[in-house]
């Protein structure tokens, strides 16, 4: 029997588990994107139809490039000068979480990429800068720090220089 008095049960929230689960989906569904994963083509070979899947091409679209345009490339740089704003000692946790939003803005208009060496490195630079925007005061970022600093230089996507004419 309830009384008046009873009060409910407090709601049960898991402390970390949920958002590392949802930053964990979304670091995996940006980097298929930004890699290029073929999953689209598998579901379309599981759709239970008889012809064989084509791949999605618009008509005058450009292949993939595994470099940046030069715009591209200047997001890159400026996302990666974010992720180094972030980590910087002195930065409370909430600096961290602005600057990572914003380097993750930038990251998220450019163009896929082909797989390679520039496509890894973006990666990385994505899930640095989901971690840090999920900073809260406190936390250590020494390890985070130690693992970008071995991590691929974002220097694998920076344009190749203009070809010189032998005259």
């Amino acid at each position: 029997m309830s009384t008046a008095t009873d009060t409910p049960p407090a709601p049960h929230k898991p402390a970390r588990a949920r958002p590392v689960h949802r930053r964990t989906l979304t670091a995996t569904a940006i980097a298929a994107i930004v890699i290029g994963s073929p999953a689209t083509a598998a579901v379309s070979d599981v759709s239970g139809s008889s012809r064989p899947a084509r791949p999605h091409t618009s008509t005058g679209s450009a292949a993939r490039s595994s470099r940046p345009n030069r715009a591209d490339w200047e997001k890159l740089k400026n996302a990666a000068r974010l992720r180094t704003m972030a980590l910087a000692p002195h930065r409370t946790a909430r600096f961290r979480a602005f600057a990572a939003d914003l380097g993750l803005s930038e990251l998220v208009t450019i163009h896929p990429l082909a797989p390679g060496r520039c496509a890894t490195a973006v990666t990385y630079l994505y899930n640095n800068l989901l971690d840090l925007e999920n900073a809260y005061p406190g936390e250590n970022w020494t390890p985070l720090r130690r693992a970008v600093a071995k991590e691929p230089s974002i220097a694998a996507c920076a344009p190749r220089p203009p070809k010189r004419h032998q005259l």
